[in-house]
């Protein structure tokens, strides 16, 4: 079953866009192929401009589209057909995707300014039976 982890961020300490990029480099480095779910095509064009820039010392492979023969390590994508094998989600999205569960684990990031919605999404989970872990940071 998938297990479901939400990343309650203290916005005094740490910025939700450089948690993303640390996590997306931290999944690669683990050999996990990752999904960043993105809110729109403007969301999508941000994170795929900080996963370049967010760490001068690496390198984070990644695309906005996946390739019919390469499945790109980390795909930064708004739209609601993913191709290829994946292991994390991690989802920006307001919306909970329909194909979450195919998914080993997903992200759910709660900031100042989307606690609505990610008590939404909480419920959701539970009442299906997700094993739900909560991480403040």
């Amino acid at each position: 079953m998938t297990r479901i982890d939400f990343y309650q961020l203290d916005s005094a300490r740490y910025h939700p866009d450089k948690l993303v990029c640390s996590l997306c480099q931290k999944a690669f480095q683990s050999n996990q192929k990752v999904l960043l779910l993105t809110e729109d095509q403007q969301q999508s064009d941000k994170f795929d401009r900080l996963l370049w820039t967010h760490d001068d010392e690496s390198f984070l492979p990644h695309d906005q589209q996946e390739q019919d023969d390469f499945t790109t390590p980390v795909l930064v994508n708004h739209e609601s057909s993913p191709r290829g094998e994946r292991e994390l989600l991690i989802n920006l999205s307001h919306e909970i995707p329909i194909y979450f569960a195919q998914f080993e684990r997903v992200i759910e990031l709660v900031t100042s300014d989307n606690k609505a919605t990610s008590r939404e999404h909480y419920i959701f989970y539970r009442e299906r039976g997700y094993e739900l872990n909560h991480h403040k940071i």
